[in-house]
């Protein structure tokens, strides 16, 4: 489902879908996206947090990786990645699309992307992100 900015916190009141991806161009309305599902994530009881940054040589096992390890104090999980590129490549795109399509439980994904070109919004791993959970893209 495809949400603009402005209606994000309405939606997050009503409840959380079952994965972000947040894409712009927009820094300070990107990062105020991302803090209000975070908040609206801890506030449901979302209390780990996990991190992965997305470089060159970025290994894609660690996004399974840290879906399929277990919390020694959380119930509840959410993994951020933060992509340096729209196009994650062919790895990126098969992980991103197993992420979406089965997600571990008790797991919040928010993907957060660079702009997306028109190339980038039709490629099969925003597909299954979108239709997983939420789009929101931000424009300046």
């Amino acid at each position: 489902m495809k949400l603009h900015v402005d209606k994000l916190p309405g939606h997050l009141a009503q409840g959380l879908e079952p994965a972000y991806l947040i894409s712009g161009d927009e820094p300070l309305l990107m990062m105020e996206a991302g803090d209000a599902v975070r908040r609206a994530a801890r506030d449901d009881g979302y209390s780990e947090r996990t991190v992965l940054t997305v470089a060159r040589g970025f290994d894609w096992h660690q996004l399974a990786s840290a879906g399929a390890s277990l919390s020694l104090f959380a119930e509840r999980r959410l993994i951020e990645l933060r992509l340096s590129s729209a196009k994650p490549g062919k790895a990126g795109e098969q992980a991103l699309i197993a992420f979406a399509e089965d997600p571990p439980p008790d797991t919040l994904p928010i993907v957060v992307a660079p702009r997306l070109d028109r190339t980038a919004a039709n490629s099969r791993w925003v597909k299954a992100l979108s239709a997983a959970g939420v789009l929101v893209q931000i424009w300046p």
